[in-house]
């Protein structure tokens, strides 16, 4: 079977000016970002191909993989697989607008080319939440500096230097998942500048001429679908090496409205929303998505489940999904209740997607951190509204105390049981340590020793009027009765 290159009727670039350089060649970028702008310009409503850098120091892995690209020209498929509208929904799609990638350290110099050609706008990066970072040892001279930070740095400088700082800025969109992305990468340029000693007209060029803008981005990408790469050459037709799998949601937050009017990329095939209040899109995504994960996988598991498609197959998990969601996590979020829905059913969608085993224990790394992030925030603000305690989100957290209950230790590892099985719990050391210290006492002690870790939840939940005791009788009931027994009967 050929490559995906001697599919000529597919592998078509047309001629467009060049308006994207984007630093990270990994398969969220590419299934995210240069998906979207694809189609976009399919629909005519953009008009601009990318140029990808590579930005981390070569290696023979990376530079296999850019050799992928070269031998591919630059083309590679995306195939989405899912549920969209309800229904199930596969699309298969070739990327043609990425002109060119190359490398920030084997190709510095055409690298650097980029920051001179005029039609250029807008910067995307995606280099790991620890990638937008200042470091005093990065120097100008290098070529390239080490960190993403000080890479762009000298590119704008670059930039302006050839323009003569007279306009050409440029956008930045960082889809790093940090809070407050795109003001982070500003500081960290800023400090580079002056740690540089480079002039206060290029500072002042940075600050009026160009914009940093904080993005939030939501897609779950899987990537290179190893394992099944025979049976997407056949359904395809041809081989690639670079197929990318991803699922068909995708959300864009640009924290910034008059970019609707120039960049306006978003459409069926990836939501855009453009707002001066991102914060409150992250409140949405993480109480409804990563909420309904956190407060429902460990009871499910200990249920005897172990994939997220399980759950939502089965009767009482579902109910509890629907009671718990609906019921008590989307009054608290802050955007009007249809758009709090609305999300919500696109996240049942993406729990069903029968194309993606989402493992309940991987779900369950550092369960205590995720709790307080992403479903106290909930249970508090759904008892200030209603006086009662929310059931589900309650019971959540005798699910964990029930989950982590254990003294045995394992490599790095508490040691739970299900029934004949063993499962690994995973969590910061201290917290491990404190609970296997605490496990063997009784209900009533183990629950108040847990509650009142003020440095775990941020305050002593023992003092939050009536949750001990009842986070006291859920625990109870799930040893009583069998973690499935108690979900089918709360959720009658």
């Amino acid at each position: 079977m050929g490559s995906i290159i001697e599919r000529k009727d597919l592998c078509v670039r047309k001629a467009r000016p060049l308006k994207v350089l984007q630093y990270g060649e990994g398969n969220f970028l590419r299934a995210f970002v240069d998906y979207g702008l694809d189609v976009a310009n399919e629909k005519g409503k953009f008009d601009g191909n990318i140029a990808i850098v590579t930005p981390t120091a070569p290696n023979p892995r990376n530079r296999q993989n850019l050799q992928k690209f070269k031998d591919q020209n630059y083309f590679y498929t995306v195939c989405i697989r899912g549920k969209k509208n309800g229904k199930p929904y596969q699309e298969n799609r070739v990327v043609t607008s990425v002109e060119k990638v190359v490398s920030a350290y084997d190709d510095f110099e055409e690298y650097m080319e980029f920051a001179k050609v005029p039609e250029l706008e807008y910067v995307v990066s995606n280099t790991t939440e620890a990638g937008i970072v200042f470091v005093d040892t990065d120097k100008f001279d290098d070529k390239p500096a080490e960190h993403f930070p000080a890479k762009l740095t000298q590119f704008l400088y670059k930039r302006y230097e050839h323009f003569k700082g007279e306009g050409k800025g440029l956008t930045m969109l960082p889809v790093e998942l940090i809070d407050h992305n795109g003001e982070a990468l500003l500081d960290c340029v800023k400090r580079y500048i002056d740690l540089w000693k480079l002039s206060a007209d290029f500072k002042t060029w940075v600050e009026k001429d160009c914009s940093f803008v904080s993005t939030l981005v939501d897609r779950i990408v899987p990537g290179f679908p190893k394992g099944k790469e025979e049976q997407y050459a056949k359904e395809l037709g041809y081989e690639d090496k670079l197929l990318d799998e991803a699922e068909p949601f995708g959300l864009w937050v640009i924290g910034d409205e008059k970019l609707h009017s120039t960049f306006d990329i978003g459409g069926d095939w990836l939501t855009v929303e453009y707002t001066s209040k991102i914060e409150v899109y992250k409140e949405r995504k993480v109480r409804i998505l990563n909420g309904a994960h956190t407060s429902m996988v460990l009871g499910a598991y200990l249920a005897g489940f172990n994939f997220v498609g399980e759950c939502m197959e089965d009767e009482d998990v579902r109910r509890q999904l629907d009671q718990s969601v609906f019921g008590e996590i989307v009054p608290t979020v802050h955007l009007p209740r249809e758009q709090a829905e609305g999300f919500a059913r696109a996240v049942f969608e993406r729990f069903e997607n029968p194309f993606v085993k989402h493992a309940l224990l991987s779900i369950s790394l550092n369960s205590i951190a995720k709790w307080r992030a992403r479903v106290l925030p909930s249970l508090k603000d759904s008892f200030a509204a209603t006086k009662k305690l929310p059931k589900w989100l309650t019971y959540s957290l005798a699910a964990l105390l029930a989950f982590y209950r254990t003294s045995e230790k394992g490599d790095s590892c508490l040691i739970g049981h299900r029934g004949n099985e063993t499962y690994k719990i995973q969590d910061d050391a201290e917290k491990m340590d404190f609970i296997a210290a605490n496990a063997g006492k009784s209900d009533k002690d183990y629950v108040n020793a847990v509650l009142s870790q003020v440095e775990w939840w941020g305050e002593d939940l023992t003092k939050f009027d009536g949750f001990e005791v009842e986070v006291l009788n859920h625990l109870k009931g799930i040893e009583e009765k069998g973690a499935k027994a108690y979900i089918k009967a709360l959720g009658a």
